[in-house]
């Protein structure tokens, strides 16, 4: 009987455990509570913190603003925050679980933070001018690297791209340019330590927000390199909350939009036969006449391109230590073989609290790269110019070697359709490593008062390796090359920064950055080249399997640089209404010269919130007015490291000593002691709005830059028997601009459907205002006093000489079909002496566009960037440069609209001119004349439209989130005069023949 009893009793016992561990979830059941955060441009806010106000449990947003947590029943606020906007309580309604929230920064207080340098700053307390990027903003334009992303983005920002290879960069332009000889590249400083590498080593998934600072106000705490403006990069780190995984993809096909349009097979027998060409036809093109063969080279050699991005991250938390980690993978090749770019990186940050006065930290970036068919090029020069009557293939299939339609190229250029099977015949790879390191460590002193030590280490390694086979298409009936070039770059650097911050009497807010820093960077290579290698499988690997002649070509470098820093910057605001800045700085360089090294470089600058005053309470339209003005001095640090040291060279140079000699040397280069930086004062006048509760925001910014001591290289007569130039300081330039930029929320309803712009538009006039002396041009290097820099100083071509105008053609030497250039000194003659600055590449207007719509789930977005103005100098159609409208029928051209009795254009000259096609004996460089083109273009940069599944869904899929989107970059162009003239590119500045794509 005791058997039954026990077996009750332990149902009993296991029966109350069972509901003991049941008490809490019965007490406290869970409730899953869902949402979305976006900041005040209906964009995402990853990383935003969500708190529960009485269990104190917190997650943070994911990459596309959502977040899940479970709840307890009693639970009844949430806390939503990010940094940079006031926190919002929301209040937990029964029966609703999902909760989309806007964080918007308060239209009084402005506390959305900005990264100054060496520090953040409330919006409200700037007084300098910059100008702000979201991480999420950039992501919304795919791209290798983060510059071809800011293009038509930030006022005052001129992006412009440098090639369209596969992970090509951006020329970045804050401001206009300032330097003659020296680099007008901004300054890039990343997590707070300067960056001195390519911005293709940076994973723009990596990035949380961009900063530029633009006047000399807010660049003067960088001194000597603040010059041409500087990007702050701030990358993204762990939050507290709970551990986060985050994977986003995507693919993409690239596509040629236009071919470039050259003759057809009929078109190019027109030409030929109207042209002063007089060879007959080779028997292939005759083959090819008899058969009606239109060969199109671009369409047997284009292939379609793809792009790929696969970013992988894990971050996560507790209030006292925060860590993230994270590995990138990113593709994109070429429609041209051979050319791609492939980057693999890893970013790994930690952040950690001991105690409550100390905190210590780590940023670890670190990428491997190579980059294919960037040094030598492939030569598409052949895809445009071989004749379309000759055969790609030969009768059993194979590429016909020599494909050429004259006897001049016959032996000299190869059938391109060689470089779809390489067959190891050529190697164009760079290969590249890069680790960029940061260590802080930062102690509360007391309330306000802080010390932070910043520590970076960055280490490069680069390696150029080039190989052309014997008798292959980069060597027709030659032997085979190879060469290697070998770099290794490192830099560390120590920042000692204290920082005080107090407010007192709540109307005085004080606020004070010291810095004492130290940097030194050191960088060298080694290169050879080699002819005559054993065997083409061999390439560049082993250079000594080679023959003993010729001789290899041996190279190298080294520069080693070290800046030694102070600085001080004070912030003063009263009551939210005034406010001043004073910076001071004063670097060392190992660069100058001995008792010319220390530079000191004040800024001043202030601000009135307009707003604030008692006059403005009842004008409630207006909700932000600030008025700012500063005055800086900065300079640019492109003094090359020895410039103050002579230089000397061998190559074997023997003195004779009597009966013998001996190998010495000889002086290359003298030097001006007082070598020093270039200066740049700007002054900034500029005014922040917000009107109808800051539903539209922006700013204006008008400044005025001055650069002196201009660095040019003087080049020294012949007789001196000194080779380099003298670099020396010699007059100065003026910018002048007009920035404007607006943002709005033009629908916004309950309904969930959204309408945000963001709009910027700017123009700057650049003049050189004095060169050396009295000296006021230098025409070999297109420098003119009064002019721009980049002034364009040629013939001014007004047409092509008609058939009833050969009277006056004869008295210039010219004959109808002759270009007709303007005679613009009245002497009746053409001579060099008619050139003038006929244009520039200065734009009279540019900006950009962004419209972000959202509805619900589904989000559509566009960016469109215009430009107005200014000369584009397209090389390809300059005929001495491209050799590709050079119009005598010897081979095939791009197609341009030439000159004949029946068809009496003004455009390009006659094919059949006797005594050259394109100008006179007195003008024989005038066809350059034949490349300008307006540079005006609208483009759409890019489309994206995307779709975030419910959390539901995500759920049943395993995931907390998923957003599926497709996007275009640059799809189309809606406006060129250079492209409807058959060019495919817009670079402002100049088209290169050797890139067609």
């Amino acid at each position: 009987m005791r058997k039954p009893r026990q077996k009750t009793f332990l149902k009993c016992v296991v029966l109350l455990i069972l509901l003991l561990g049941l008490t809490p979830s019965l007490l406290f059941a869970q409730k899953i509570l869902k949402g979305k955060v976006l900041d005040e441009k209906n964009l995402p806010l990853p990383g935003a913190g969500i708190k529960l106000k009485l269990s104190g449990k917190a997650t943070v947003t994911g990459d596309d603003g959502t977040f899940t947590i479970s709840a307890p029943e009693n639970e009844k606020t949430i806390i939503v925050s990010f940094i940079g906007y006031p926190a919002q309580e929301i209040d937990i309604k029964n029966g609703v679980t999902t909760y989309n929230v806007t964080l918007t920064p308060d239209s009084k207080n402005l506390n959305e933070v900005v990264v100054i340098g060496y520090g953040t700053q409330k919006r409200r307390d700037v007084t300098g001018s910059v100008v702000s990027l979201s991480g999420a903003a950039i992501k919304e334009v795919p791209v290798a690297n983060i510059q071809q992303a800011l293009q038509g983005r930030m006022a005052g920002v001129e992006v412009q791209a440098v090639g369209t290879r596969p992970g090509a960069g951006a020329q970045i332009r804050i401001r206009g340019e300032r330097s003659i000889n020296a680099s007008n590249d901004p300054l890039f400083v990343v997590d707070g330590i300067p960056y001195s590498g390519t911005l293709n080593d940076i994973n723009p998934d990596d990035i949380a927000s961009l900063d530029v600072l633009k006047d000399a106000s807010a660049t003067a705490i960088y001194g000597s390199r603040g010059a041409n403006g500087v990007v702050l990069i701030t990358t993204k780190r762990g939050i507290a909350g709970d551990t986060r995984v985050s994977f986003n993809t995507y693919y993409g096909v690239s596509k040629i939009t236009n071919k470039y349009n050259v003759y057809d097979a009929d078109q190019y027998r027109a030409l030929r036969d109207y042209s002063i060409f007089t060879q007959d036809y080779l028997a292939d093109e005759k083959a090819g006449i008899a058969s009606g063969r239109n060969t199109d080279w671009q369409d047997l050699l284009y292939k379609d391109g793809f792009m790929t991005d696969n970013n992988l991250s894990i971050s996560g938390g507790s209030e006292q230590s925060q860590f993230s980690v994270g590995g990138g993978y990113f593709k994109q090749t070429s429609a041209l073989p051979s050319q791609d770019f492939t980057r693999a990186s890893m970013k790994a940050t930690g952040d950690f609290k001991v105690g409550k006065r100390v905190k210590i930290g780590f940023n670890n970036l670190t990428n491997f790269s190579i980059t294919n068919g960037s040094q030598f090029g492939l030569n598409v020069f052949p895809l445009l110019s071989l004749s379309p009557l000759t055969s790609p293939y030969n009768a059993d299939g194979s590429v016909n070697l020599k494909p050429s339609g004259n006897l001049d190229d016959l032996n000299t250029t190869y059938n391109p359709l060689m470089l779809l099977t390489n067959e190891n015949q050529w190697v164009d790879r760079v290969r590249r490593f890069r680790t960029f390191n940061s260590l802080y460590g930062e102690v509360q002193i007391i309330d306000g008062l802080k010390y932070r030590l910043n520590a970076g280490l960055d280490f490069n390694q680069e390696e150029g390796d080039q190989f052309r086979g014997a008798n292959s298409y980069f060597r027709p009936g030659l032997g085979n090359t190879a060469s290697v070039n070998n770099g290794t770059g490192t830099k560390y650097s120590l920042d000692n920064l204290v920082t005080y911050d107090k407010t007192f009497a709540q109307k005085h807010r004080v606020s004070v950055t010291a810095l004492f820093g130290f940097e030194r960077e050191q960088y060298h290579n080694t290169s050879v080249s080699k002819d005559s290698i054993t065997a083409d499988f061999v390439q560049f690997y082993n250079l000594g399997q080679s023959s003993v002649g010729p001789v290899a070509i041996l190279g190298g470098s080294e520069s080693s640089a070290t800046l030694i820093s102070m600085m001080l910057r004070a912030n003063y605001v009263y009551n939210d209404r005034y406010m001043i800045t004073l910076t001071g700085r004063r670097d060392g360089s190992s660069r100058l010269g001995a008792g010319n090294k220390w530079k000191e470089y004040p800024a001043v600058s202030a601000g009135w919130s307009i707003t604030n005053e008692e006059f403005m309470k009842n004008l409630k339209v207006i909700s932000n007015l600030k008025l700012r003005a500063g005055f800086g001095i900065t300079s640019n640090q492109a003094v090359p490291a020895y410039s103050t040291l002579g230089g000397v060279a061998s190559n074997n140079v023997r003195y004779n000593y009597g009966p013998s000699s001996q190998i010495g040397y000889y002086v290359t280069k003298i030097v001006d002691p007082k070598l020093d930086w270039e200066y740049t004062r700007t002054t900034n006048i500029g005014l922040d709005f917000g009107v109808l509760d800051n539903r539209i925001t922006g700013s204006v910014d008008y400044y005025t830059a001055k650069t002196d001591k201009l660095l040019y290289g003087v080049p020294l007569p012949p007789t001196s028997g000194i080779s380099e130039p003298y670099l020396t300081n010699i007059g100065n330039v003026t910018n002048k601009g007009l920035e404007v930029a607006i943002s709005s929320q033009n629908i916004k309803t309950e309904s969930g459907f959204s309408w945000g712009t963001d709009l910027n538009f700017y123009f700057n006039r650049n003049k050189l205002v004095a060169l050396n002396g009295s000296v006021t041009q230098v025409t070999n290097a297109q420098l003119f006093v009064g002019q721009p820099l980049t002034a364009i100083f040629d013939y001014n071509k007004i047409g092509i000489w008609q058939t009833n105008e050969a009277a006056e053609a004869a008295k210039y030497g010219f004959v109808p079909g002759q270009l007709k250039l303007e005679d613009h000194n009245g002497d009746g003659k053409l001579t060099v002496d008619d050139k003038y600055v006929i244009g520039n590449a200065q734009a009279k207007l540019q900006g950009g566009i962004t419209n972000r719509f959202n509805y619900k789930g589904f989000d559509f977005s566009f960016v469109l960037y215009a430009r107005f103005g200014g000369t584009l100098i397209s090389q390809i159609h300059q005929p001495l440069a491209g050799y590709l409208t050079i119009n005598d029928g010897r081979r095939n051209q791009l197609a341009v609209d030439y000159w004949t009795p029946t068809n009496p254009t003004n455009v390009f000259p006659s094919p059949n001119v006797s005594g050259g096609q394109i100008t006179s004996a007195l003008t024989s460089d005038a066809g350059s004349t034949l490349g300008y083109y307006d540079a005006s273009f609208i483009k759409m940069r890019s489309i994206n439209f995307g779709y975030s599944l419910s959390n539901k869904l995500a759920n049943k899929l395993g995931a907390q989130k998923v957003k599926i989107y497709v996007t275009a970059q640059n799809p189309f162009i809606l406006y060129s005069p250079y492209v409807k003239a058959g060019g495919l590119v817009d670079k402002p500045l100049q088209i290169d023949p050797s890139s067609p794509i």
